[in-house]
This record gives C-alpha cells, structure tokens and sequence, in this order.
C-alpha cells in the first residue's frame, strides 16, 4: 500500500520530515557534553574522542549535495527513508560500541545517513506545499534546524550521568522510528522527471574526495599545524579533485550537477550567506559552551539550559521570518541582513568581557541578539535558495543549502578555534610572571587551551586573563565574519512565489518498505 497522498495530510508530511530533521540537529553538538564521559569510559585518549565528533561533521559536510542530486533523481522519499535507517542503525551500533574504535566508525556512518535524510527533509515539504504556503513551511522547518543545533548541549546535559553516555544514541531510536513511519505512511513519492534515471558516479567521487580533503584540512588543522604536511598534502588534494569534478561534469552525459545552474547568483549568493551565517553562530557556539562548564564550573546541564533564552526566541521568530519572508519577495534580504547584524552585535556585546563577568552581565544580552539573529535568518535564507531554483531542482537545492551550512560551521570552528589558541599562547606570554618553571607555564597553557585555568595565586590569575583575552578574540572575528554575512545578503534578490516548474508527484511509486563543528575538547574543571 502507497502513502497517502491527499493534500490534506501535507501537515503530516512536514511533521516526518521535522521529526527526522530535529534528530539530526540535536546530535550535532549533543556528543560535545559527553565527551569526558566517553573518555573514561571507552579508556580513549581526547586525540581520539574528537573522532566522534570530526568524523560525523566529514560525513555530514560532503555528501549532501550528492544525496539530494540523488533524491531528486531516483525519488526524494526513497533517499529519505534510506537515510533514516542507516541513521537509526547507527545510533544503536553506536550505543552498543565496545571501544573508541567502534564508535568513531559507526559516528562517521551515522553521518552518512544524516546526509542522506537532510536534503530531502526539505525538498520533501518544498514538493508537499503550495507556492503560496511554502514560505511558512519553510519558516517550521528552519525553526525546528535552529531549534534543534541549540537543545543539543540542553539534551545532552539531561542525558550524561556520570560515565553513562549511551542514552545520547538510544534516545534517537523512538524519534527515528516514529520519523521513519510518517515517511512511510504519509510522504508521497516525488522526483525530477527531466532528470536520467542514472548517477554520474565519477562526478560522485571526484566531488566527495575533494570536499572530504578540503573538510578534513579544516578539522585538523589546529591539531596537525596549519603548514603541516598532512594538511597542505589534503587541501591540495582536494582542490585538485574539484577541478576535476568541473571537467566531468562538462564532458559526462548525465551530469549530477548542471553546472549552470551556479550562475543564479541569488542561488550562489543566499548559500554563501548562509554558509558566513553558520561560520560565526554555530562555529563559535562550542567556546561557549566550553567557556560555561570549564571556566565559569557550569555542569553540562547548566551550560545546555544557559542557552534557553536564545531558544525561546528562535522558536517564537522562525515560522514568522519564513512566512513574512515569502510575501516580501526580493526584499527578503533586509530580514537575512539584519539578522545577521544582530549577530555580529551580539559578538560586539561579548568585546566588553572580563574575568569577573557573570553569566547575566556578560552574556545574556549577546544571547538574546543570537537568538534574535537565528530566528531570523535561518527561515529566509533557506527560503531564498529554495525558491531561486526550479522546484524540481529543490533536491539539488537543499543539498547545497545543507553542504554550505556545514562547511560553514565546520570553517567557523576550525577559524576560531585558531585564533583562540594563538591569543591564548600571546596573551600567557605577557601575563605570566617571568620566575613561572617551564614545567608548570606548560601545565598552564595546556588547561588553558581547553579553558581551564589552572595554577595559584599570580599564575591563576594569568591563565584566567589570557582563557578570557583567548574568548574576546573569538568575538572580535565572529563580529567579522558575521559582518560579511551581512554584507552578502545584500545581494540577494528573490521572487515573491518560488518557481513550479517540472515537479510532480509520483504517485505509482509504491511505498518503500525497510530495505547528523568539530569542537575542542571539553576538560573537566571548573572555575572554583
């Protein structure tokens, strides 16, 4: 028996693909807060723990763009659903890992299936909306993103007790198989008819490699050394890759990506934005969170609940921005610029920090502008890539949306997370007393490269300064980066309804039976 088609049920259709889209937001950053726990239970040194983390964010920045070519070409539901299962699969294998090595291997299949599902969750509702409403389904679907990359530290804390980590992979089994039977029962089938039913799978490699070298470049670079070998030999390698991804998409047949369709600029444009936007939020949110619980002695929960106001406030302001978004036509950038704005002041307000800052004094303000800056810009801008293309192409789309989002993010911690250690090594250099031993000046900067401060008396008190000097430089270039957001999204030009050409449901296709920013690591410490 097919899925139920009638458009009464599109509300059902956007609850499945919300439903899946939330999980794998929470279990971006939901695996930060257990990182100790996971140490000392799997016996795993941090080098290796931050596996857990980089590899996911590999899978989940490559492969999108493919997985939502695909989606539009072999059925957007069918893609879908198959990346919910590999998904739900790989959260219980990683509950049940036995050691680091297991774990890392099944996160990095998790990710594999989080790029899969992502790109149809929002072609799926771009197909099971009228022009006229998709504007406000978007507005959901972005706010349900927002939401989700927020409550991830907030679920987390809930869910780590002590050494017992396994909860945060068990919990998405109930959430991915209620996800996995609305789709079954509720989305109908949908693809892009003009497209071959065949997949250019040189083009498929040659683009996976090379955005892969490019990512892992990103995610160990602070550790290898931006000059290394290992990293100058991956971004080569990379870039290599995608030129040669370029010259078989000109000659193959079939391309998987029509390579003109980059030559819309509010396409190209409103991605970048977006991939700015997510570089300075998302890149810069796990120095927060580490700032909380290691510096400020915040448990994970208290870190996770810190940042409910900003919630409320992407809850309240996301269906909003996308429906008011869709009636302004092209001056929906104002509402993407002047979130974005709102963000950067939001790193403006976090320049005036200090040792002694509190958590309502020192950062509640800057949250209620980040929250502000989300809510707004998430929705329009999804909205402003979805609608710029044909709608048959919303697969294509999303996965480009989806790839731009977590390079960013992936850009954006690798970013900070240098700055923060080249300010950190300058700031202990000026703070610390000339007589500190060289044994006990390299205790202190390691704690404080993963913001702990550590020592007595004179020697505390400069490893505090240089953890808070280390964070204001973060704020300082998140005020840049969010500023060239800005400044993007002035050049986004949108119609006021998106295009309807070429997407029809496939309503014979049976139903398909059963066939997610490497952060730093977390030190346990506290302030005192």
């Amino acid at each position: 028996m097919g899925p139920v088609t009638q458009a009464s049920n599109k509300w059902l259709v956007l609850l499945a693909a919300c439903l899946g889209l939330g999980m794998l937001m929470i279990d971006t950053f939901i695996v930060n807060v257990a990182f100790p726990a996971i140490g000392r239970d799997l016996d795993a040194s941090l080098g290796a723990a931050e596996w857990t983390v980089s590899g996911y964010v590999l899978a989940t920045a490559v492969l999108p763009i493919a997985s939502g070519r695909m989606g539009d070409i072999f059925g957007r539901r069918r893609v879908y659903i198959s990346g919910l299962l590999i998904f739900i699969g790989a959260s219980l294998a990683c509950g049940l890992a036995q050691n680091i090595e297991q774990l890392i291997l099944f996160r990095v299949l998790q990710g594999v299936g989080g790029a899969t599902m992502m790109p149809g969750t929002l072609s799926i509702i771009t197909q099971a909306f009228p022009p006229h409403q998709r504007g406000m389904a978007i507005g959901i679907w972005g706010g349900v993103s927002g939401l989700g990359l927020i409550a991830g530290p907030v679920l987390g804390g809930l869910l780590v007790n002590g050494d017992e980590w396994r909860w945060i992979f068990y919990v998405n089994l109930p959430v991915g198989l209620a996800a996995l039977l609305l789709a079954m029962l509720f989305v109908p089938e949908s693809r892009d008819e003009s497209a071959p039913r065949s997949i250019d799978w040189a083009g498929v490699l040659a683009l996976s490699g090379g955005l892969l070298g490019i990512m892992f470049a990103l995610t160990r670079g602070n550790d290898e050394g931006w000059t290394s070998a290992i990293v100058l030999g991956s971004v080569a390698a990379g870039i290599a890759l995608l030129v040669l991804f370029v010259l078989i998409e000109k000659r193959v047949r079939f391309p998987l990506i029509d390579l003109s369709l980059f030559r819309n600029p509010t396409f190209v444009v409103a991605s970048l934005s977006a991939g700015l936007f997510s570089a300075a939020v998302f890149g810069s949110q796990p120095f927060t969170s580490l700032y909380w619980q290691n510096f400020m002695g915040y448990s994970p929960l208290e870190g996770g609940l810190a940042f409910l106001p900003a919630t409320f406030l992407v809850a309240a302001l996301m269906p909003v921005s996308g429906i008011v978004g869709q009636k302004l036509g092209h001056r929906l950038r104002f509402i993407i610029m002047g979130g974005s704005l709102a963000v950067a002041l939001s790193f403006v307000y976090l320049l005036a920090l200090e040792v002694d800052s509190g958590y309502v004094d020192g950062f509640l303000p800057a949250l209620l502008l980040r929250g502000l800056g989300i809510g707004l810009v998430m929705s329009a801008s999804s909205y402003a890539v979805v609608s710029s293309m044909p709608v048959a192409k919303s697969g294509l789309a999303s996965g480009t949306l989806t790839m731009a989002r977590n390079i960013g993010t992936a850009m954006g911690v690798a970013l900070f997370g240098a700055i923060y250690l080249t300010s950190v090594g300058s700031s202990l250099d000026e703070q610390l007393p000339a007589d500190t031993p060289p044994a006990q000046r390299a205790e202190v900067e390691s704690a404080a490269e993963h913001l702990v401060p550590a020592g007595d008396s004179a020697v505390r008190e400069a490893s505090e300064q240089s953890i808070v000097d280390g964070y204001v430089q973060i704020a300082f270039w998140g005020v840049v980066v969010a500023a060239l957001a800005t400044v993007s999204a002035a050049f986004i030009r949108v119609r006021r309804t998106a295009p309807d050409l070429g997407a029809r449901p496939v309503e014979s296709v049976p139903a398909a039976g059963p066939p997610s920013p490497p952060a730093p690591l977390p030190r346990e410490g506290s302030r005192g």
